[in-house]
């Protein structure tokens, strides 16, 4: 099959404006792929190429190294093909678009042509950056400025190749929004020396405290057996945060 090459015009990252498609089309999209419709991965190129080669080449223009047009192209096509890998765990009712919501999966298509190297991950080196670029406990838990933790890993992973493959990780996953947070809170409380995490936490989702240590196992459970099964994850099983 040849492809078709994405305009040079087209929106930014909007709902599909440049693209001439909609939001509604997009959520349908999505869902064919969430669904193991691989044909739609087209569909998708098709549709918003133009709008992911946008953000293509905002991240390029913080990387070394050129792409032209043909370049960026390809970059876009393998990047519809990623996001059809987990089309299930994206919700339109979250407001990014999905090639915004995994952001870290456009860096990584970008980085292969780039031919950027990703050094082993440095779990000492990713919680200081999480623990330098998070708010406080108190701020994250009274919803100061909204920021959360799971923000902070995706501000990290486009420029950081640790924090890039642990939410590439938990997007392979299917890993929930809510679980995501509450991993990283249970982990953030943990080895900052509190021996109650669970009791920390809990107030924070609503939940009860073993409750919100089977869920953080589960979690963990889930991203061990991916470092496991797929030699690109096995670095994330050296991680205190799923110890």
């Amino acid at each position: 099959m040849e492809r078709r090459q994405i305009g040079e015009q087209g929106g930014n990252d909007g709902s599909g404006g440049g693209d001439g498609a909609g939001a509604g089309e997009l959520e349908r999209i999505m869902a064919r792929l969430a669904a193991g419709d691989s044909a739609a991965a087209v569909t998708l190129y098709e549709r918003y190429g133009a709008s992911i080669a946008g953000a293509v080449r905002r991240l390029a223009r913080d990387r070394p190294g050129r792409l032209d047009h043909d370049e960026v192209d390809g970059v876009v096509f393998e990047v519809c093909f990623e996001l059809a890998a987990i089309a299930g765990a994206w919700s339109p009712t979250g407001g990014a678009l999905p090639w915004v919501w995994a952001r870290h999966r456009v860096a990584n298509a970008l980085d292969r042509v780039l031919g950027v190297v990703v050094e082993p991950l440095d779990a000492e080196r990713l919680g200081a950056a999480l623990a330098a670029e998070a708010p406080s406990g108190d701020a994250v838990r009274s919803g100061a400025d909204d920021v959360t933790l799971v923000d902070t890993l995706d501000r990290l992973a486009p420029d950081d190749a640790d924090a890039r493959l642990l939410a590439d990780a938990l997007d392979r996953g299917a890993v929930s929004d809510r679980d995501r947070e509450l991993l990283l809170e249970y982990a953030f409380e943990k080895h900052s020396g509190n021996l109650s995490p669970a009791a920390t936490v809990a107030p924070v989702f609503g939940m009860k405290e073993v409750t919100v240590r089977q869920a953080a196992r589960r979690t963990r459970q889930r991203l061990l057996r991916l470092a496991a099964d797929d030699e690109r994850f096995a670095p994330l099983a050296e991680l205190p945060l799923l110890a």
